[in-house]
């Protein structure tokens, strides 16, 4: 019972603060996982995505009653993103463990040290296009009557989609962490709309990954997918609501310190059992 209760609240914390920073939840549930068990990093990350993609379901559908999801993009970015995470499952197997570690570790790292530097992104944002041909337009209105209105360069953000998708299949971390960033420091996605597409585009492709995995025998059903994907089901649903209440930016504070200790203890793990 106590192993079955530590799963649950992993899900839901993982699922709540995920949610609220658009990741999903995998890259917590993930390092967690690398460090507390010894899971084999395929069963490892195939059950991560499994549990991604159980977790989007429900705040994706939140998000697209609130009016926050670019359904248009959210859909492109997915399908960029189907081929390689459908290969990646394939090829995770391949890796020995330390190896995965030390790639996930410096995947860690690098992502807080992204989050750190996003506000440096948006303060250096401009208005003028390079290639004014590719740069397409988009208008929102929430269920609150809120409006978005904002320009990116469409094209640049599919084509990095795809290689977001074997990176979130590959480590099963859902590929949001990387997104959210992105839409937001580069191509200038409002938090909320940014945050709602990636969810939503996670779902989709996601999914058919995650169904690869299992096929492949890749994912811990009991009780880890189980008890997990519970309390993630719930911490989404809890997620969705506070991001109208709390300032993502203490939320992402405490990821970024959560990120560098996960990231130098598999960093670590993985050079010294090399």
């Amino acid at each position: 019972m106590l192993e079955w209760t530590v799963f649950f609240l992993l899900g839901l914390i993982a699922s709540t603060f995920g949610i609220m920073v658009g990741t999903g939840g995998g890259i917590i549930i993930v390092p967690m996982l690398l460090v507390f068990s010894d899971l084999e990093p395929e069963i490892i990350a195939g059950t991560a995505l499994a549990l991604v993609a159980i977790n989007s379901i429900g705040s994706s559908l939140s998000y697209l009653r609130m009016g926050y999801v670019d359904r248009r993009s959210g859909l492109m970015f997915a399908v960029a993103a189907i081929p390689g995470a459908v290969v990646a499952p394939f090829m995770v197997a391949n890796v020995p463990d330390n190896l995965f570690r030390i790639f996930f570790g410096i995947l860690l790292l690098s992502l807080a040290l992204q989050l750190v530097a996003k506000p440096i992104f948006k303060s250096q944002r401009g208005h003028s296009h390079r290639f004014p041909w590719m740069i397409t337009s988009r208008k929102l209105t929430s269920n609150t009557n809120e409006t978005f209105k904002y320009r990116f360069n469409e094209p640049l953000a599919v084509f990095l989609n795809s290689f977001i998708g074997f990176i979130a299949a590959f480590f099963g971390t859902g590929g949001g962490f990387i997104r959210t960033p992105l839409l937001v420091g580069i191509f200038k996605f409002p938090v909320r709309v940014a945050v709602a597409t990636s969810v939503f585009a996670l779902i989709i492709y996601a999914t058919p990954s995650a169904i690869v995995h299992g096929f492949l025998g890749h994912i811990s059903w009991f009780p880890i997918l189980i008890f997990t994907g519970a309390g993630m089901l719930i911490g989404g649903q809890i997620g969705t609501q506070l991001t109208r209440k709390i300032d993502s930016k203490w939320i992402e504070r405490l990821l970024i310190f959560l990120l560098v200790i996960a990231g130098i203890r598999v960093l670590i793990e993985g050079i010294v059992t090399t």
